[in-house]
């Protein structure tokens, strides 16, 4: 569960990320340096699991990850489930240690597995925008908007709610045809949906909301990273 925007142009990458989890998860901690190829990363830690949901390296690259459900009912997305899982914020801490961006083999090679599904958003300064998405059974990857996107996920409803939220970005993104960082925010900041705060980018349910927002920005003059709890 979670959402994530971003704007890619020639002087400049910017991520926004909303964390949404489980109202009986432990809170996380602000991001931190850590160590790595290239000088390292930064880099928010799950408070359960010590990994992250969303890294920073020195060089601009930048990993995110959410969570998986088959949009089908398929069941696919689930196949990975059997026996003990690897919290899948340890493989963005460990794929952010490397210095060369996260490809297909590489991904491989972790043990796929050993990890719940998901997909994991990667962009740099030289790097397109690209997804890599596990669900349970099998790896693929594609090419994103290279200017302007938007990810999505939900534990509920998936079907609907992923859908709706895409929706409702093609909204902003016509009404922002060059949105700046304040803008994708307040985008990141809405609460309402008529169909209910579970729908809503910043999502509320009696289970689950959204408890972070995350705001990378990569420039000539290095790579920023801003949290703020919800």
């Amino acid at each position: 569960m979670c959402s994530l925007s971003w704007i890619r142009r020639r002087d400049a990458l910017i991520v926004v990320m909303n964390r949404d989890e489980r109202r009986d998860r432990a809170p996380a901690r602000p991001p931190r340096r850590w160590r790595g190829a290239d000088g390292g990363f930064t880099a928010p830690v799950d408070g359960d699991a010590g990994g992250t949901w969303i890294a920073a390296r020195d060089s601009g690259v930048v990993l995110a990850l959410l969570n998986h459900q088959a949009p089908d009912d398929s069941g696919v997305a689930g196949a990975a489930g059997a026996g003990r899982l690897i919290s899948r914020g340890v493989l963005v801490t460990t794929l952010a240690a490397e210095a060369a961006p996260p490809d297909a083999a590489r991904l491989r090679a972790a043990g796929l597995a050993s990890y719940a599904p998901f997909r994991l958003f990667v962009a740099g300064p030289r790097v397109p925008p690209r997804v890599f998405t596990w669900n349970g059974a099998t790896l693929s990857t594609r090419r994103l908007d290279p200017r302007l996107g938007f990810l999505t996920s939900s534990s509920w409803n998936a079907r609907a709610v992923v859908p709706a939220r895409h929706a409702r970005f093609r909204a902003f993104a016509r009404a922002h045809p060059r949105p700046t960082r304040a803008d994708l925010l307040g985008f990141h900041a809405q609460a309402d949906d008529p169909r209910g705060t579970p729908w809503a980018i910043r999502m509320s349910r009696d289970d689950a909301r959204t408890v972070s927002v995350t705001v990378v920005e990569v420039t000539a003059a290095g790579v920023a990273m801003r949290y703020r709890a919800r």
